[in-house]
């Protein structure tokens, strides 16, 4: 069998790949930024998966933080960045790591440093195991930013139950570590210094199962998960209010968020149903 290298460069400079064994682990390394990942930081990710899926001498692939945080989702500052290595343009309908994870044949594990929202809380819905410091805290934030997290739609109603999921994503309260493993965000909390140690005996129980029996048994749960509405997704995205939400986190302002007008002149025709105001009259504009 090939020997594989013990260092992997997933071409993003905030991620360090390192094969031990069957496993490949990737750590998220922007403490500065609480580990928000740029364009390459995602597709770096979705590197290390297939490189996972593809090597049998692979079995896992575990994703950590540094510092007091595991991932605050995408950088809204690094859209831009001229020095990216990897062309999200091109291929922006398929930019999130999010799904790949899920379909991999493989384990994937997240083991939850510190605060994990937006797209970090979004990797640990589409892992196969998730082991959490007690400093984890987790939010969803999505909402607030103005973006239809069809990712979070289809994952966390199926894990919590839809009414908590509610309040998880139009409350967008934090959670903190011992809530989340009630509520079923996590599968075990464990005190933050010996996460990684907890994390290679979770992969020693795993070991102990059949690696075919595994990827079928994967394979299978995933058949009663929702689609995610991708397209739907993207949509969401450069519309006035996504702007403006945006722009306010960025100056650190409340959004004032746009009303839209696109069924204006139809609202107006049933207003006076229940406002007892005239009706306009035939003719007359209404604006």
């Amino acid at each position: 069998m090939t020997d594989l290298p013990s260092r992997v460069d997933l071409a993003a400079e905030e991620l360090s790949g390192v094969i031990d064994g069957d496993a490949l682990t990737v750590t998220i390394n922007r403490p500065e930024k609480r580990n928000a990942l740029t364009a390459d930081g995602y597709h770096g990710i979705k590197r290390a998966a297939m490189i996972v899926a593809d090597e049998p001498a692979l079995s896992f692939l575990v994703l950590t933080g540094t510092g007091d945080a595991f991932c605050a989702g995408g950088d809204m500052n690094a859209v831009g960045n001229p020095d990216r290595r990897w062309d999200s343009f091109t291929d922006a309908y398929d930019a999130t790591p999010f799904e790949t994870l899920g379909k991999i044949p493989k384990i994937v594990v997240c083991a939850v440093n510190g605060l994990a929202l937006g797209g970090g809380l979004v990797m640990t819905l589409y892992a196969d195991l998730v082991i959490a410091s007690d400093r984890a805290r987790l939010r969803v934030p999505d909402l607030t930013r103005g973006v239809y997290e069809a990712f979070i739609a289809a994952r966390i109603p199926q894990r919590v139950g839809t009414l908590r999921a509610n309040h998880l994503i139009y409350g967008n309260d934090w959670v903190e570590a011992d809530e989340a493993e009630r509520l079923g965000l996590v599968g075990k909390v464990v005190p933050h210094e010996s996460l990684a140690e907890e994390t290679a005996r979770l992969l020693d129980r795993v070991r102990n199962t059949g690696p075919a029996a595994r990827a079928a048994m994967k394979r299978e749960m995933s058949r009663a998960l929702p689609p995610v509405d991708v397209s739907g997704y993207w949509a969401s995205m450069g519309t006035a209010e996504q702007i403006e939400a945006f722009t306010a986190f960025l100056q650190k302002r409340p959004p004032d968020w746009p009303a839209g007008a696109d069924r204006d002149a139809f609202v107006a025709t049933r207003r006076p149903a229940w406002t007892g105001a005239p009706p306009h009259p035939e003719g007359t504009e209404i604006s």
